[in-house]
Order: C-alpha cells, then structure tokens, then sequence
C-alpha cells in the first residue's frame, strides 16, 4: 500500500505555483478598513457590495465578477490582528482557481505557510476518488517560495508520518523513510540494532525487545564545520504505544499511532533545516521502538542498567518514552559536544490535563533559550507554554533502595517529573530543552485538520534560523 521510496513520492501538493495566466486577485481588510475602502469603489461594485450586505467579517467572501460573470477580485474579510489562520478560514470558501494576494512580503510568507497548511489532505489509503485539476492555488515570487517551502514540506512530513497507521510505519518503515532522508540531504547515518544496541542503548532495547520488529537508533549527522554550532535533535520514536504489560484501555490506545509525534517533528524539522541549508550542524538521535506485549515485555519492578550507569526501576511499562530519551539524551551529550539539544517527545499525559492539547509544555536548563523559544512560538501562532523543572520534585523520583524510578512516587505533577527524569541523564551541563507535546489535532480548524499535526517545529525553525543565521 506505501511504496519503498514513500519519502520521495509523499504528498508535496502545496497549492502554491509562481505562474498563472489570469489569476483572482484577492484583497484584504478588516471590517473597519473595508468602510473605508467603499469609498474609492466604482458605482456599480459598491452596489454590489451593499445588494450582498458584505461587511468583511472574518473568514468572509465576495466575489466580484468582470463584464463577462468571471470572477475578476475577490474582497475578504480578516481580523484586525494580524492572524495567518485568517487565510486558512478564507480558503475553504474559494472557489478552485489560481490566486494572488496583495500584502507585503513578510505577510505573505506567513499567508502562503497558511495556504499550504489548510490545503493538506492525507488521502493515500482513501476508496474515493478525487479531481486532480480541482486546486485553489496561491500565486508567490521565487524568493517567497523558496523560503517558506523548506518549512511546509517538514510539516508535511511530519503530518504524514503521524497519520501512517502503525501496522504500515512500523520501526522498519520508519528507517527505510530515514535512510532516504539522509540520501537525499547527504548525511551520514549510523543504524544501531542487535548486540551494539543492547551494549549502547540497553534502555531502547529493554523497552522495544517485546516487539516482532525489533528496537533500534538511527543517528543521522548532517554538516562537519567546526565553525558551525552542532544542534541536536532527539524524538520519541515510539511507533505504536500498547502500555506493555500495564496495558492501555481502548479509549487510550485509540491514538498511539502518533506516539511516534516527538520522532515525527525532529524529522520534519530536520528536512527543513538541511533543505534550507542553515548554517549549523545537525544530529539527529532517533530511538524507534514499538511497545509491544509478549513473553519479552519488561514488567513492573525490573530493573536495568541505563547507558550512563544510572540504573532505573520500573514504576510502570506505559511510562517507556522517557526511558529511550534517556540513553539518546546521555549519548548527546557524551559523545559529540552540542551546542544545544533539543527533545520532542509525547511524554505525558500530565501535560495535556495542565495546558490542553493544543499548547505544548517547554522545559529548559537555560531560561534565555527557553524565553526566545516562547515569545517566537507567539509570534509563529505555533506556542509552547514554559513549565518549570521544579527540583524539588527530585525527591519523587528517588527510590529509598536507590534505583531511579521511570515514574516517580506520586502522579502530581507528572509532567515535571517527567522532564526531571530525563534531566538526570544530561551530561557536561549541555544547553537542554525538552518539548512535551500532543502531535495530533482533535478536531479540524483552520489551517489545522484533524489528524497529525507538527506542533513546534515552525517555531524551533525560527528559533534556530535567527539564533545562528
């Protein structure tokens, strides 16, 4: 059903082109500048407007036909604060056509980001049929697409990886897209299975040994300049998420296809820094695993030996992200100096019950890092929300016998904790931040379907793009 060669033949329709013979010129305002646009109207559109009591509310149309009933402009309605959404409620009432906007060039690349967000679909496994020629295409100059492409087509990925079902993206699919990813951008890739897993990553091991697909790392290193900065990403790469022998209920299982999402935002992200050629190195530490049920499960209570020597209790089974962050987390920091790591992880549900599905959770060792990440998530209308590694909390996670709980004595909390867990494994007082979040949309919105979404990754790319350009 998914081609070898997925990453290739994906979904690159952005609905954005550079050409158009005669296109729909689409004109802008908020419902008070609109009053004062009617005033330099031409009679007959000015009754136009008022026979269709148009009034430019947000997300609002008009359509204003030449001599001969094609449509020539087209008013829209947006908000008096700039919001790129705006665009993506505009877009589901075009007609198909081809388009252009005036605004300037900032405004635009973020309208165009829009544009291509709301003209996402994740059909490769739908019955229907559809038209191809039937497109609402944005018109943009050279410059404009080549610096936001970069950015969608992560997002793209991203989205796309999420949305796999699990029994098409399991740990060996995932690879194959990876190893055409590091093709194409010519990155070196390391695979780690088997006994160098077990030696290196005894954690990624421990958890995903119970799957028929067996638990592996990919390390893909892009870029060797010692005068760039490295920036490492690390994502949860957990393709299915059972809970183990501390089984999930249905209802919680329903949407761990996408406890893959932290891995899924690394990776897009990651394509769009190396298609755009920012001036950094790049790692990319992706533990990929399946949390499986079988005779090899890890049970409640085992205990094992981490790669940084910490050994680690486990509280519960269903708690098994932090534990293959941990191992890539002391990896980051030991072998290869980074400049600044990055985790995305969907960690917990602790974090979804204190800020809601839509606003990530950051977490950072270094609060000016922390600080520019959130005021540019704002900026982006891609937010994060910082909570605080509170160390207090430690104590929770400290067992009287010795170990490290994978969990921690109390559910309050959890979020924190959680966060504090993976901390213990940071090595050299690397520049850390970890990112909690959902990678799914619960319901469709503008700009945003239902279904897997790249939470952060516009932000983290803005971030990394004005911090070392």
């Amino acid at each position: 059903m998914i081609s070898k060669n997925f990453f290739n033949i994906r979904n690159k329709e952005f609905s954005l082109i550079q050409k158009a013979k005669h296109p729909i010129k689409i004109i802008l305002s908020d419902k008070n500048s609109f009053e004062k646009l009617k005033s330099s109207m031409a009679k007959n559109i000015l009754n136009w407007v008022n026979f269709n009591s148009y009034e430019s509310l947000v997300g609002s149309i008009l359509c204003i036909p030449d001599n001969n009933f094609k449509i020539k402009n087209i008013y829209a309605g947006i908000g008096k604060k700039f919001s790129l959404w705006d665009i993506a409620c505009i877009i589901k009432k075009l007609p198909f056509g081809e388009y252009e906007i005036e605004c300037n060039e900032n405004n635009l690349k973020k309208y165009a980001i829009a544009w291509s967000l709301e003209s996402y679909k994740f059909n490769y496994f739908s019955n229907k049929i559809y038209n191809k020629k039937n497109k609402k295409n944005l018109i943009l100059t050279s410059k404009v697409s080549n610096a936001i492409t970069p950015v969608v087509d992560g997002c793209y990925l991203a989205r796309d990886l999420i949305n796999l079902p699990p029994n098409i993206l399991n740990p060996n699919k995932l690879e194959e897209i990876i190893v055409s990813l590091a093709k194409q951008h010519k990155a070196k890739l390391s695979i780690i299975k088997h006994k160098n897993l077990i030696r290196n990553y005894p954690l990624v091991h421990f958890v995903g040994r119970a799957s028929e697909c067996e638990p592996r790392v990919l390390d893909l290193k892009w870029g060797d300049s010692e005068k760039l900065p490295l920036i490492t990403l690390i994502g949860k790469g957990v393709t299915f998420d059972s809970g183990g022998l501390d089984l999930k209920p249905p209802k919680g299982m329903e949407l761990m296809k996408k406890d893959m999402g932290g891995a899924a935002v690394a990776i897009g992200l990651g394509h769009a820094i190396m298609s755009s050629n920012l001036n950094i190195n790049l790692r990319i530490i992706l533990p990929i695993v399946e949390n499986a049920v079988s005779d090899k499960s890890m049970r409640p209570s085992d205990i094992i030996k981490s790669a940084a020597g910490i050994n680690v209790e486990i509280g519960n089974t269903d708690a098994e992200g932090r534990l293959i962050l941990a191992d890539s987390l002391y990896h980051a920091t030991v072998s290869n100096k980074s400049n600044l790591i990055i985790d995305f992880a969907t960690l917990t549900g602790a974090a979804r019950i204190a800020l809601g599905t839509e606003l990530p959770a950051i977490f950072s060792n270094n609060n000016s890092i922390s600080k520019k990440i959130t005021e540019i998530g704002e900026n982006e209308e891609d937010p994060l929300w910082e909570l605080p590694l509170h160390e207090h909390y430690n104590s929770y996670l400290d067992l009287e016998n010795g170990q490290l709980s994978n969990i921690g004595s109390t559910a309050y909390g959890g979020a924190i904790t959680a966060a504090l867990f993976l901390s213990r494994f940071i090595q050299n007082k690397t520049n850390w931040v970890h990112i909690d979040l959902m990678g799914w949309n619960l319901i469709s919105k503008p700009g945003r379907p239902k279904g897997g979404e790249a939470m952060t990754l516009r932000t983290i790319y803005e971030f990394l793009s004005k911090e070392y350009s």
